[in-house]
């Protein structure tokens, strides 16, 4: 397999790790819209993302919004599968989504200068 080089955001930022092995994902500021459902989960759309790659070929996928073809992706350090990248977008109006990483957020936790609850990074960031 190789050796797994691992990636990280600024550690002066709020983040978002993989909450299996705790590797960085992304930056909080990565954020494209929160509220999302993926797969009926909770789900956030995130921008700029690291230590993640695919683990199946893309497929054409039919979601509520449009047609996509989309990857299944998962932590490239523990392997636990967080979500899927859109590759593309069949509608001009979602192209917005290209290249940005749904994930689910049972699979993600927020890190806010060293507190690790949404609620609390919510107040931090407000």
């Amino acid at each position: 397999m190789g050796r797994i080089f691992k990636s990280f955001v600024n550690d002066e930022s709020n983040k978002f790790c993989c909450k299996r092995c705790g590797s960085d994902i992304a930056e909080t500021s990565a954020v494209v819209w929160e509220g999302f459902m993926g797969s009926q989960k909770p789900a956030v759309l995130l921008r700029d993302v690291v230590n993640v790659e695919p683990f199946a070929q893309a497929r054409r996928e039919r979601l509520s919004t449009g047609e996509y073809t989309i990857v299944d992706i998962w932590c490239r350090i523990c392997m636990t599968p967080l979500g899927w990248e859109y590759v593309s977008a069949t509608s001009p109006e979602q192209k917005y989504k290209e290249g940005a990483s749904l994930l689910s957020e049972g699979c993600l936790v927020r890190i806010c200068n060293g507190t690790s609850t949404k609620k609390e990074c919510e107040e931090r960031e407000a």
